[in-house]
């Protein structure tokens, strides 16, 4: 009884403490100080139910609906921009054909951005730095970085160009990138992904000491002995994915999202932060800002 009465003062203590904080903050508090009693949500490629992946609309509908992250994916243009795509090439997010690498942005602007359906919409494809001025300090950046070790420092100097450091997380698996982040960017925050194995994750803090471990899909990986481990002893939280089936569960049944809860883990990224982000707020698991 007296744990419970503890446990029970804790989460009126952290209730109480995120209505002080914006939406920005408490995500950033959610990650330098993990707990149980906090459960961020990342929408994966943006808020792209109604608008294209990787996209201005998708990354302002999830700063709209106070969502904690959005992942984007970066890339660089044959002219040396940092762009938002998923693919190597632009023939299925847009009206044109071609490679990145072999395209100059203002050739990629020229066509647009298309929905899921592949119908042509209005939107063009973003550089990093327009998202960088339309989201700092308002929602966090999980940067998934898909280009040469080569390109990484024309990354790194536009988020440092517009002060957005602060408001960026980058997820890379490559230890010698991950030092290389750290080196230019010392106060930058990053993410890798770790297996469920003791000295995977030993390896994975002498290394690089990520500020977020990344869960495999497995359920091996999704142990909660383990992701308890990874809280308790090297103080991370834990980033695991919602993509493919456990999202069309949850659209079905919001209620298997007590699968992640029960788990412990902390940031679920998700092609339907809208139905995540509702039922954490319903079970009182997150503030509604």
């Amino acid at each position: 009884m007296r744990y419970k009465i503890l446990f029970i003062v804790f989460l009126i203590f952290e209730c109480s403490k995120a209505q002080d904080l914006s939406a920005f903050d408490y995500a950033r508090e959610g990650l330098f100080n993990p707990s149980p009693s906090i459960i961020l949500v990342a929408a994966h490629r943006g808020m792209h139910i109604n608008y294209p992946e990787n996209s201005i609309p998708s990354v302002q509908d999830a700063i709209d609906h106070h969502i904690d992250m959005v992942e984007i994916d970066v890339q660089i243009t044959k002219d040396g921009i940092p762009i938002l795509m998923h693919d190597e090439t632009i023939d299925r997010t847009t009206t044109g054909t071609g490679k990145i690498r072999k395209l100059t942005y203002a050739e990629i602007c020229e066509f647009n951005l298309v929905d899921k359906q592949g119908n042509e919409t209005p939107f063009s494809v973003p550089s990093l730095a327009e998202v960088l001025v339309l989201s700092k300090n308002k929602i966090l950046l999980d940067l998934d970085l898909k280009l040469k070790t080569r390109d990484l420092k024309k990354v790194l100097e536009v988020i440092e160009e517009y002060d957005a450091v602060n408001s960026v997380v980058f997820y890379e698996s490559r230890y010698y990138v991950m030092r290389r982040i750290n080196k230019f960017l010392p106060s930058a925050m990053r993410m890798t992904k770790v297996s469920m194995n003791r000295r995977a994750i030993k390896r994975a803090m002498l290394n690089v000491n990520p500020d977020i471990v990344h869960l495999g899909n497995s359920e091996r990986d999704r142990n909660p002995t383990f992701i308890k481990k990874v809280q308790q002893n090297y103080k991370k939280p834990v980033f695991a994915n919602a993509l493919g089936k456990l999202d069309k569960e949850a659209e079905k049944n919001p209620d298997t999202l007590e699968y992640f809860v029960n788990k412990g883990i902390n940031i679920i990224q998700t092609d339907r932060p809208d139905i995540i982000m509702e039922y954490l707020i319903a079970k009182e698991k997150h503030p509604e800002f």
